[in-house]
């Protein structure tokens, strides 16, 4: 009897459990949080601490994010990172087109196999994240010159919106 490989690895399945479980936990900290005036100002009340929590959480779920990007990338991880942009591939363009118009009339694509949509949707999801956290890290780096440290702050609030779309996308 052939053994047949599972759809993800191991890994794979791992890192998305942190990776979700930590957008969730991000998303719910910066419904409630308060960015403080500075270092040492302001009230210490538990809007304040949400958004101590929500810094020290997303130091971790961006090692979470460079290990996933790491992992996606080598040869041996399933589903790999051509799963994640599906649209690159010309054959997969045409079974993407059509799961979208699928979709739409409210068919899901198979859970069993590979579906281009699916890939998108979380190619886009770990992007977004990936482009949060890069800002959120800017922002809470203290080398950063004001201008920057406004621009980073923007950046990661507008790539901060994506993990709703995606949870949107996924549902």
């Amino acid at each position: 009897m052939q053994s047949i490989s599972p759809k993800y690895d191991s890994a794979t399945v791992w890192l998305h459990a942190a990776l979700a479980t930590g957008v969730v936990v991000q998303l719910v900290l910066s419904a409630v949080m308060h960015v403080p005036a500075g270092p040492g100002l302001g009230v210490r009340d538990w809007h304040r601490e949400a958004f101590e929590i929500h810094a020290r959480v997303g130091l971790f779920l961006t090692e979470v994010i460079a290990l996933h990007w790491l992992w996606s990338c080598l040869p041996f991880s399933r589903p790999g990172v051509a799963r994640l942009f599906p649209w690159l591939k010309r054959s997969n363009r045409t079974i993407l087109l059509q799961e979208f118009k699928d979709l739409f009339r409210g068919h899901a694509p198979s859970s069993r196999d590979f579906s281009p949509l699916a890939g998108t949707v979380h190619g886009l999801g770990l992007s977004g994240v990936t482009g949060g956290a890069i800002g959120g890290v800017i922002t809470m780096s203290a080398i950063s010159p004001a201008r920057r440290f406004h621009a980073a702050s923007f950046t990661g609030w507008r790539f901060g919106i994506s993990p709703w779309a995606t949870q949107f996308g996924l549902s």
